[in-house]
């Protein structure tokens, strides 16, 4: 079966780097019109905007919009500015959300988490996905544009909840299971992936591990001795932006090479 992607115009929250970026870079090879990288950090935005305009095909656009998913009342501007630059011939119908902020919450510092931390984390992790969600689904809604929207969760959503970007993410794939069965009614895919443990700028310390092309430690936790690649979560992301995502609605694909000792 030879797959499509059912959005054309994509908006990549946290596509500066790590998943989000490569996420752009396999769907650039696909049918697309634009792709649209967003993230706080515009600087690194715009090194990858060069990075993906080297890649793209004649007919593609790249754009770069600096944002922050935890500024709620910015969502619905930035959706109406990247439509202008995208031209209204061109439908915004796609959103990846890649965004994400960590805190260690190993041996019990998530209980002793300050209370800044805790709101930065759940600003952005799970306030903040939550009504992008539901303003995108809004916005696509009252346009009468049907949509995909994918979440990138996390392994930790199947951990016991001893940090909060533990308890942030739970209720990230909780939010997906409970709105992809009803938003399909309104034409919208909504699904997410829980990735295992990836060599991203917010883990840096598994850079001693291999992820099976380079050289590194055996990851110890799961049962392919290694850590994910970006380019495989992004290859899955793809797959659930095709048409084949509508039969997943509401799903959540756990990417953690067999992981061992999750909590469910």
């Amino acid at each position: 079966m030879e797959l499509h992607l059912r959005p054309k115009n994509i908006l990549i929250i946290g596509g500066g780097s790590g998943i989000g970026l490569a996420t752009a870079e396999r769907l650039i090879k696909e049918d697309i019109s634009s792709i649209i990288i967003a993230s706080r950090n515009i600087e690194k935005l715009n090194d990858s905007k060069k990075k993906l305009e080297s890649l793209k095909k004649p007919n593609q656009n790249i754009f770069a919009v600096s944002f922050d998913i935890s500024n709620i009342k910015s969502h619905i501007s930035t959706f109406d500015l990247i439509q202008d630059m995208i031209g209204h011939e061109n439908k915004l119908d796609g959103l990846v959300i890649s965004s994400g902020v960590n805190f260690d919450g190993s041996n019990w510092k998530g209980f002793n988490i300050s209370e800044e931390d805790y709101d930065k984390v759940m600003n952005i992790n799970l306030k903040g996905v939550f009504f992008i969600i539901r303003n995108f689904s809004n916005y696509l809604f009252n346009k009468g544009v049907r949509g995909n929207i994918c979440v990138v969760s996390s392994i930790s959503a199947h951990r016991d909840m001893l940090s909060v970007y533990q308890i942030s993410k739970q209720a990230v794939s909780g939010i997906v299971h409970a709105y992809g069965k009803y938003l399909f009614d309104r034409g919208i895919v909504l699904n997410c992936v829980e990735p295992g443990p990836v060599h991203t700028d917010m883990m840096k310390y598994l850079a001693q591990y291999t992820d099976g092309v380079n050289p590194g430690k055996p990851w110890p936790e799961n049962a392919i001795k290694r850590t994910i690649r970006s380019e495989e979560i992004a290859e899955i992301i793809y797959f659930l932006m095709t048409e084949m995502g509508e039969t997943l609605s509401g799903t959540c694909i756990l990417a953690g090479g067999g992981t061992k000792a999750l909590f469910k």
